[in-house]
């Protein structure tokens, strides 16, 4: 047996340790919790804030301890959990609930797991709004967390100085019936292997904008609500993304669609096994909209519009006839109709 592994087993047969990690995986967030913008609250958000207040009052050695033997499942709860409190906190003004946050992010094993790029300087730059002295967040960040996550800390603390907007950390603010909501935006990040000798240059990471003029998250959320209002599918969280040519490759060259915004989420049938994607996105108001909204409707997909968004459903390619799945998608047709008219007027003025 390894040393690492065999402290592991050291460390699982230690009951109070053992305990926490078996508390934290029971604590796993059902789907509709990583859903950040018709965000709701979730009773399992304190049942996870009670555990994270428990293991950030450990002594260091066994706070260590813990992330030994903390799973990905478990890395995964810290993580949303830390993400939610971040929204919380902006809805509600709490400097307590973005301290959870942090003590969430600071228990999470592996750098490599936390969002240091965007989520946590997003709650950072809550923080800051809030009044919070940064300095002392940092003191306390170091406490709780590893001896290498304190480091790269301070390091994103530092950074903070030319963080003037959310935007800056790949994290955009949205409103909707539901509230204040967030939108995580898409990084490509170039993957070129650092000192190659022979290899291209390493790039800038491409950051996929979310700039719309209206309010695309409505949008989004009227037509996932309405969806889920015919009891016929289940919609999963709405998530930013890009609208691929491929899906109007009668009409459009390249890769993607030049978009100002596009949210999309799975439907899944509430029984049976059907599934499709819905894209929601918002075009440039140069672009013909209407010719992008008929070469779409084909086979397996079906394509509403108005002056300058559109409606896309999608479902999955199939490589094996005798399992296709045929979709009616053309049953969406008044509800995806409705959902654009009923949010036409809705303005999201970019801050």
């Amino acid at each position: 047996m390894s040393r690492a592994a065999d402290r592991k087993a050291v460390v699982t047969n230690d009951p109070r340790i053992a305990s926490l990690r078996d508390r934290l995986i029971a604590a796993s967030y059902a789907p509709r919790g990583y859903e950040l913008i018709r965000f709701r609250d979730d009773d399992n958000d304190d049942v996870v804030g009670a555990l994270v207040r428990e293991a950030a009052a450990l002594g260091s050695s066994d706070r260590e301890a813990l992330r030994v033997v903390v799973d990905s499942d478990g890395v995964d709860t810290l993580r949303l959990f830390s993400i939610r409190r971040t929204v919380q906190a902006r809805r509600r003004a709490s400097a307590n609930l973005v301290d959870e946050a942090l003590d969430g992010f600071a228990l999470v094993p592996a750098l490599d797991d936390v969002p240091w790029e965007s989520w946590l300087k997003g709650t950072l730059f809550v923080a800051r709004s809030l009044g919070r002295d940064l300095d002392s967040i940092g003191r306390r960040f170091a406490d709780v967390a590893s001896p290498r996550a304190g480091a790269r800390f301070r390091v994103a603390l530092g950074s903070m100085g030319r963080v003037s907007t959310l935007s800056q950390c790949h994290v955009e603010e949205v409103t909707t019936s539901y509230g204040t909501g967030f939108v995580e935006t898409m990084v490509v990040r170039d993957r070129t292997v650092l000192g190659a000798i022979y290899g291209p240059p390493p790039q800038a990471d491409n950051v996929v904008k979310y700039r719309p003029t209206t309010n695309l998250a409505q949008l989004a959320a009227t037509l996932a609500d309405a969806l889920d209002a015919t009891n016929e599918v289940r919609t999963g969280p709405i998530v930013h993304a890009e609208l691929a040519a491929t899906f109007f490759s009668l009409v459009v060259p390249g890769s993607h669609v030049p978009t100002s915004g596009c949210l999309s989420f799975y439907v899944d049938a509430s029984e049976g096994v059907e599934s499709f994607t819905a894209f929601v996105a918002e075009l440039p108001e140069d672009a013909d909209t209407a010719s992008l909204a008929s070469g779409a409707t084909t086979d397996g997909q079906a394509c509403f519009n108005d002056d300058h968004r559109i409606i896309l459903f999608t479902t999955p390619p199939s490589f094996d006839a005798d399992s296709e799945v045929d979709v009616d998608l053309g049953r969406f047709a008044d509800l995806s109709r409705r959902a654009l008219a009923d949010t036409a007027a809705t303005r999201w003025l970019a801050q």
